[in-house]
């Protein structure tokens, strides 16, 4: 995908010392450290860290080098200041590159704060350390107003370790978190051991690019956070927990790219897995997130859903890998019975009207082992639909409970799918209309293989080979309009359709 561009004058001197950094930061960086081969603790109980600095001719003009300006990276000294101090010479500057070579930097007084057109390089054995309460980085400066996309944006953050710190420093605060801005990158690091809220929060962010990025721990003391995202998307409206810089406009984000990213727990003792990967909670009328695609990322352990998209238009969730989560993928449109998911812009009563999303793609990706919650799951309401949906391709084995759930989900296929191992029935569709479920494998359903209800208006059932506990096809008697043939039940309980008039010759229907 391609990157925000940045000032021709910086294109020279940041091509040098890219090349300098990506020469040094091989696949071990992703990997993490190979067994046995740590180093003795430290003094700042980190294990000692081999130095790494540019070369002798120093760094290229532009280039603010944070040991040059005092830093000192020993995990002990407070290196807010000269850390500060970089960011702050790159602004006057109208932008630059900050690097920061091989340490662990102490930042005993944040938040960071960095500004537009600046690229912080860290090096591979480069450690920026939260060491006191408050985000560790975060753009623009407090009390700007700047609205939409118009705040500090065309930042790139590379390389190295973003340490939250959680479990010494417990106080429920995000590591990076950026809002108002057009053109947000954080590629090839490592952020770990969260405390409470986002590894990475974007508010009214246009143009993200969250790319080979290992989310590695999240701590919650008293347990007040067991729905945190490690990926947050938020409108900046009052009450979404971003409050660093720029107005609450309620503007959504868009053109959001998650690539090549795992999610897990870290190697710190008393440090857990992520409750969710990647999503957002509450929304706003007549707005919505938009053009969101999650690429060939791992989920790992994940406590709730690993993906909860709530009021994202034009989702793709392409070629992942989720192992152990309580859930998949959930998309779920604003219910109108949510106050503050339907309050009116600038506050005042409910409107009372929910909001429908459209166009989502689930495809190719392979779930195993999921919990209690659906592998997949389409969370419409009653005049908020989720629309044009596809979910194709996918496999899923060992769940706890359904595999695939729609709820007033319109001008929706489900194609060409293998289940097998369910907890509960293999798809479900509640409700909705303009359905097709067509070419699936499923087996060993622990209830039914597929199942209709709740009115369900409109809903194709053809070519799908079931093995269930119960019937193989379950429709209830408040459905209308099925059409139902070449399915193969005989590995399950049957045939049970209850729906007046259906239709069961595979001929055309004209």
């Amino acid at each position: 995908m391609p990157l925000p561009s940045y000032p021709p004058d910086l294109a020279g001197e940041w091509s040098l010392l890219h090349r300098r950094v990506r020469s040094t930061f091989t696949s071990s960086q992703r990997r993490g450290p190979v067994p046995g081969a740590a180093a003795p603790a430290g003094p700042d109980g980190g294990g000692a860290r081999r130095t790494m600095a540019l070369p002798e001719e120093g760094a290229p003009a532009g280039v603010r080098d944070v040991r040059a300006l005092g830093a000192v990276g020993d995990g002990r000294a407070d290196d807010t200041g000269a850390l500060q101090t970089a960011l702050d010479r790159a602004r006057e500057d109208g932008g630059g590159v900050v690097w920061v070579p091989g340490g662990t930097y102490s930042v005993q007084a944040p938040p960071l704060r960095v500004h537009a057109n600046t690229r912080i390089v860290l090096a591979p054995d480069a450690v920026v350390r939260r060491d006191g309460e408050g985000t560790l980085l975060t753009n623009g400066d407090p009390g700007q107003e700047s609205p939409g996309h118009a705040g500090h944006g065309r930042i790139l953050l590379e390389g190295g370790v973003w340490d939250g710190n959680g479990l010494r420093i417990p106080a429920h605060d995000s590591v990076l978190s950026f809002g108002h801005a057009l053109g947000i990158t954080v590629r090839d690091t490592v952020i770990r051991d969260v405390p409470g809220h986002h590894a990475v929060e974007l508010d009214a962010v246009r143009c993200a690019r969250i790319l080979d990025v290992r989310f590695e721990g999240f701590t919650d003391a008293g347990g007040a956070r067991s729905l945190s995202e490690a990926v947050r998307l938020g409108m900046s409206g009052p009450g979404s927990g971003f409050d660093e810089s720029g107005p609450h406009d309620y503007t959504p984000c868009s053109d959001v790219v998650l690539s090549g990213c795992s999610f897990g727990a870290s190697q710190t003792p008393g440090s857990g897995p992520w409750p969710r990967g990647i999503g957002s909670r509450g929304a706003t009328p007549g707005r919505s997130h938009g053009d969101i695609r999650i690429l060939g990322c791992h989920f790992e352990s994940c406590s709730a859903e690993a993906v909860h998209a709530c009021a994202w238009d034009r989702l793709t969730v392409q070629g992942n890998t989720f192992l152990d989560c309580a859930g998949g993928v959930s998309v779920v449109s604003v219910a109108d019975a949510e106050e503050d998911d339907t309050a009116r812009l600038g506050g005042g009563d409910p409107t009372g009207h929910p909001r429908p999303l459209s166009d989502v793609v689930v495809t190719g990706n392979v779930l195993t082992g999921t919990g209690g919650l659906p592998a997949v799951r389409c969370a419409g309401h009653p005049g908020g639909p989720v629309r044009n949906v596809t979910v194709t391709g996918n496999t899923v084995s060992g769940t706890g409970g359904t595999g695939f759930l729609l709820e007033s989900t319109e001008d929706a296929v489900v194609d060409a799918n293998v289940l097998s191992g369910v907890g509960g029935t293999g798809v479900h569709v509640r409700g909705g209309g303009g359905l097709r479920v067509s070419g699936n494998r499923i087996s060993g359903a622990a209830a039914y293989g597929i199942r209709a209800s709740d009115r369900t208006n409109g809903l194709s059932v053809t070519g799908n080979g079931v093995d269930s506990r119960d019937s193989g096809l379950s429709v209830t008697g408040t459905c209308r309009n099925l059409v139902r043939h070449g399915n193969d039940l005989r590995g399950s309980g049957g045939l049970d359709d209850a729906s007046p008039d259906p239709v069961t010759d595979p001929g055309d229907l004209v």
